[in-house]
């Protein structure tokens, strides 16, 4: 039989799941992958304090996956980028599952520090093959079939439609995520407004725009999160407003959406903050976004 790995929807699964899927499926593995979040999944990772909601969520899905699988693929995922880190709670959270949870399964943990050496994904990649009885050649071979799976999947073409347009800027395991983020872009979209992510702008785009704020960001993440909403908002044709959604208790997050929230008051382009947690009310939360687009469409008719 195949060796089952469980790998929880949440975190970085929104930016390399399916890249993480389709590896470990060339690799012989049989990969269970948990459902969208529910409030079941928040409700078992929300003993956990001093953390925020994303990481609850991830708690809740490994919670629902544990007892399922041979092994869990949680990566330690230090950098992804020269001179950048990613979200402490992403590289700490191996030792927060193994610290909250008893009897798991074995953790494919490998790290990942493209900070200090550009050879560690190859170094992550063979020692994954190798724990699943493959070589470093087939290990190789199978992650560029997912890499070249990943890249036909994320041909997006970007188009500027008429009519309101709203940059909807966060990371992406809280705007993809419907639990967390109440589904914000289809109630956007019942609205009538085109709503643009962060993934929709090139990196090359976000990078250089990232470079108008006179000092590079840390966080990889932020960064490109960060040159995402600047590149919107200093493009020929500027979206119409900005929504910065974030989790309470995101340290890295208030400083970029404090940079984000000057540079659009600078271009007078109406910018909103909305910060989610286990409590927040949905009600509430489409109370505003009802009064940001109702505010959009006086300021374009005025």
């Amino acid at each position: 039989m195949a060796i089952r790995i469980g790998l929880p929807r949440g975190l970085l699964y929104y930016q390399y799941g399916s890249i993480w899927e389709r590896f470990l499926q060339e690799l012989g593995a049989e990969v269970v992958i948990t459902g969208d979040t529910s409030k079941a999944t928040l409700n078992c990772g929300s003993g956990l304090d001093e953390v925020c909601l994303p990481a609850k969520v991830y708690f809740g899905h490994i919670y629902e996956l544990y007892k399922q699988v041979d092994y869990l693929f949680t990566p330690r995922i230090i950098s992804v980028a020269a001179g950048q880190y990613t979200c402490p709670k992403i590289i700490g959270m191996p030792d927060m599952l193994r610290s909250n949870i008893d009897n798991l399964p074995p953790l494919i943990d490998v790290n990942l520090n493209l900070r200090q050496n550009s050879r560690s994904l190859y170094q992550a990649i063979i020692t994954v093959g190798q724990m699943l009885g493959r070589n470093a050649i087939s290990s190789l071979y199978a992650w560029y079939h997912a890499w070249q799976y990943r890249r036909l999947q994320q041909a997006v073409h970007f188009s500027k439609p008429n009519g309101q347009r709203i940059g909807l800027i966060g990371h992406p395991y809280i705007i993809y995520d419907q639990q967390i983020s109440m589904n914000i872009i289809d109630k956007l979209n019942n609205f009538g407004i085109h709503v643009i992510t962060p993934e929709m702008v090139s990196n090359r785009q976000a990078a250089i725009a990232a470079k108008t704020l006179g000092k590079k960001i840390f966080w990889s993440n932020g960064d490109h999160m960060a040159g995402a909403a600047l590149a919107l908002i200093q493009s020929g044709q500027p979206v119409d407003g900005l929504i910065f959604i974030t989790s309470f208790s995101c340290g890295p997050d208030a400083l970029i959406g404090e940079l984000i929230n000057q540079r659009a008051q600078a271009l007078n382009i109406p910018c909103m903050l909305l910060t989610v947690d286990e409590h927040t009310a949905e009600a509430g939360f489409v109370t505003r976004l009802e009064a940001f687009t109702d505010m959009l469409i006086r300021r374009r008719q005025s």
